[in-house]
């Protein structure tokens, strides 16, 4: 029997649906609860079919034993059409328009202890970095710092990185940017630059899960978009920050879009602030400096038509 690849190809959770749907387009026909799949000759697409022979809609199946996803979830949506991701446990699919769906896979366990009293920042007279009033937004945030991502070896490699780049003098905001700045001029993305990378010393984990993504930056030494948002994810919850992952379409500077993934962060009066180390790497790297701040903490509204397409919301806290 054939495996169904794990649907994380160059750029991961960053797919769009279309793409998805085929997720199980290995045979004609698999067996999965009540129901079957069938490959639409006209489309190639995966469509859900139930016993009676109309298409299941609107309803998550879980893949069926003998696969690599096996145990995880697809969410069949109009006419039968499989339009999200693997997943490890249903969650709320949300109608974003214009025939693109999001999961709002808010999973993440913890933001501390239970019981943890909230840390504030330290304040500071310092100016913005780039957007006006991203610092005040971030300052004000009440902090649960993650006690631990679940690895040792994260853990620890996390704490080594702390000591040489944060201090206690530090706001949240100056917490952040050298994460930031940690990542841009650390790592790099194998299809822009040239380097030795090496998997081995990968702590295991749940590999479905941001800290292995996040491990698999920190330890190889290079990754994608994907890679990036997942480290400074990661180090953002070490802050307390309640950062999260969103995965759909970026610009490209060519023109068009292209799947990608980048971090979010909610401020109390509900604006988005975007957070992407990634585009920043890249912009520095064809800038030739050694940083960018372009997608700092901005507000949604200021890099309109940046992002488009959400289909996936990753680690959001409620």
């Amino acid at each position: 029997m054939m495996k169904i690849e794990k649907m994380r190809k160059i750029t991961g959770r960053a797919v769009m649906a279309a793409v998805l749907a085929v997720v199980l387009c290995l045979q004609p026909c698999i067996s999965v609860a009540a129901g079957h799949f069938i490959t639409d000759p006209a489309t190639m697409l995966t469509r859900y079919v139930e016993d009676d022979g109309t298409f299941g809609e609107f309803q998550w199946v879980q893949i069926p034993s003998g696969y690599m996803n096996q145990g995880r979830w697809v969410y069949i949506g109009p006419q039968g059409y499989i339009i999200t991701e693997d997943c490890a446990v249903p969650g709320p699919v949300i109608d974003m328009g214009n025939g693109v769906f999001a999961v709002d896979q808010r999973v993440r366990s913890a933001t501390g202890a239970e019981g943890q009293q909230p840390l504030f920042s330290v304040q500071s007279a310092q100016r913005d970095l780039q957007y006006a009033g991203t610092r005040q937004m971030l300052d004000a945030i009440a902090l649960y710092p993650d006690a631990s991502t679940g690895s040792a070896e994260l853990d620890a490699l996390l704490d080594q990185i702390f000591a040489q780049i944060i201090t206690p003098d530090m706001d949240t905001h100056d917490k952040l940017k050298a994460c930031y700045d940690y990542l841009m001029t650390t790592f790099f993305d194998p299809r822009y630059e040239e380097g030795a990378v090496s998997y081995e010393n990968v702590p295991g984990m749940d590999i479905f899960s941001t800290n292995f993504d996040a491990a698999a930056l920190f330890f190889s030494g290079s990754g994608v978009c994907d890679n990036f948002a997942a480290a400074f994810a990661v180090m953002s919850w070490k802050i307390g920050v309640p950062m999260y992952i969103a995965g759909g379409y970026t610009s490209r500077s060519g023109g068009g879009y292209t799947p990608h993934a980048w971090c979010q962060l909610d401020g109390a009066d509900g604006t988005v602030y975007i957070f992407d180390p990634h585009i920043d790497y890249l912009l520095a790297l064809r800038s030739g400096k050694t940083s960018s701040y372009a997608r700092f903490g901005a507000p949604s509204s200021k890099v309109a038509g940046k992002y488009t397409d959400v289909t996936m919301i990753f680690d959001k806290v409620k």
